[in-house]
């Protein structure tokens, strides 16, 4: 009830005060978050510290403050988007690699875009299909919210393109792909039995293996992709052909490799409770022996410990439980 009354207030603050309102809107949401959020807050700079050893407190905390921003520029965007529309998006949108993407398009096997936690990854396909881009996006039914709240995280992607989700048959991902589309996987959410181990930021993770596992059964070209969420709900797309030597978990540990680079190029654009979560799921993991095929049971099995920065799970001994490692 809370929630759904939460995001009907911004929807009409959004509505009323439109783009210019966003981010004054942002500044005071993440400043009340960074505030309410004090608890997990030395969880968060504990990780950036083993991410930038070399900067000092306030750095650090600026990075975190900035992120918070970042991460309600896109939470807003949630409302935003839907104003969105081919007659404004040259305005809001500064570009990147189209023509890598537009390339990939042409050889006619489809695309695998392959989008981290970093920026806006929400908007970002509800923007490539407004632009004409052929999309499809694997997301989640958020199945316990209310219906106000799922339509405000689906409606407009909905009304844009075609939304999967994980519970449906995947038989839809080759048809796309078959038909020279589109379709947005991240590759930095749970990866499940079937995923890759590979390093992030210091610490192992369970990476979805989607990506390249689609790459080597069907020959698709994969694309990795960013959304900076901008000042002002402007956004900064930047597209880039990704050619691993391997479909393997090495390809996966290529592609988080350069996901990392960006996280240090941008790090208030990267989702650093991206990291805190898959770190924390690793612990749990580990305490387990055993990759559970569903995600939530990890969450119910989790233990404080589990989310103590310190306590890094053995890269070694984690890969050897289940899923794949380089």
């Amino acid at each position: 009830m809370l929630r759904s009354a939460y995001y009907a207030a911004v929807s009409g603050l959004t509505a009323i005060t439109g783009f210019r309102g966003t981010e004054p809107m942002a500044a005071v949401l993440a400043s009340v978050r960074y505030a309410f959020n004090g608890g997990s807050n030395p969880v968060y700079l504990a990780h950036l510290s083993r991410a930038f050893p070399d900067l000092g407190t306030r750095d650090l905390e600026r990075i975190l403050r900035g992120f918070w921003r970042v991460h309600q520029r896109a939470f807003l965007g949630l409302f935003t988007a839907r104003r969105l529309g081919p007659g404004n998006l040259a305005g809001r949108v500064e570009w990147s690699g189209r023509e890598e993407l537009d390339a990939a398009l042409a050889e006619g096997r489809g695309v695998v875009l392959a989008v981290p936690h970093f920026g806006d990854e929400r908007t970002l396909h509800i923007l490539l299909a407004i632009a004409g881009y052929p999309m499809h996006v694997v997301s989640s039914r958020y199945e316990e919210a209310s219906g106000f709240v799922r339509r405000a995280r689906l409606g407009v992607s909905m009304r844009w393109h075609h939304v999967g989700f994980p519970d449906e048959n995947p038989a839809w991902i080759f048809r796309a792909l078959r038909a020279g589309e589109v379709v947005q996987i991240a590759p930095t959410a749970w990866g499940g039995p079937k995923g890759h181990w590979v390093r992030s930021f210091g610490v192992p993770v369970l990476a979805s293996s989607t990506p390249m596992r689609l790459a080597g059964s069907t020959g698709c070209a994969v694309v990795t992709a960013c959304n900076h969420a901008l000042p002002g709900a402007r956004y900064r797309i930047v597209l880039r052909r990704f050619r691993p030597e391997s479909t393997g978990p090495e390809g996966t540990g290529e592609m988080f490799a350069g996901f990392q680079r960006l996280g240090e190029d941008f790090p208030e654009q990267y989702n650093w409770m991206n990291l805190v979560i898959r770190h924390r799921e690793t612990n749990t993991i580990a305490r387990l022996g055993r990759i559970p095929a569903d995600e939530r049971e990890v969450e119910a099995a989790a233990i404080r410990e589990d989310w103590d920065p310190a306590v890094v799970s053995d890269y070694s001994v984690v890969s050897r439980i289940g899923g794949a490692s380089r």
